[in-house]
Parts: structure tokens; sequence; C-alpha cells
């Protein structure tokens, strides 16, 4: 390795070469990715809590599957309708007048 080289890391290496930038999203995407966000986590928090006060012995019937599987499907189906709630009422909010 030469001297020139030997304090510039990986950048040295690669001859000063720019990481190529990704292309950024389009706004919509980015507002609908943001919207489906906040809906899985707002469906994992509701999940969280039914499994934590175990209403109706859901907390219970969960600690009993050895699998997981039911847990899964659970916090993945509660997340989806969260999230494309969220979604929806977002769209739909899009046109609303501020009068």
């Amino acid at each position: 390795m030469s001297r020139r080289l030997a304090g510039r890391g990986v950048r040295g290496y690669l001859g000063g070469m720019k990481k190529p930038r990704l292309p950024k999203l389009p706004k919509l995407v980015r507002f609908l990715a943001l919207h489906m966000f906040w809906g899985f986590t707002f469906g994992s928090m509701f999940v969280f809590g039914l499994i934590w006060t175990d209403f109706l012995g859901v907390g219970t019937m969960l600690a009993k599957d050895s699998s997981g599987l039911a847990t899964f499907l659970l916090f993945f189906q509660s997340s989806l309708t969260f999230g494309g709630v969220a979604m929806g009422v977002a769209v739909m909010n899009l046109a609303e007048d501020e009068d």
C-alpha cells in the first residue's frame, strides 16, 4: 500500500468515487408510507394492550401457543387493518376545504 492511500480509508481505495444516490420517492408515496407506518404502530400498540390486559383471555391463549404463529397473525392482521384505515382516512382528508 502506498503512503498516499494509507490514511484515507475506503475512500482512498475507491478513487474518490461518490456514493450513488437513490432517487427520492414521490411525495404521495411518502405520504402513504408515513400513514401506513403510523397505522402499523397503532395496530401493534392495540395488540400489545390486548395481550397485556388479557382481554377475554387473549394473552393466555397466545401464551399457550408454542409456535408463535397465532401471535404473528394477530399482530400482522391488526397492523395491516389499522394501516389501511390510517391511509384511507389520510387520503379522504386530502381534499378537505379549510373554511
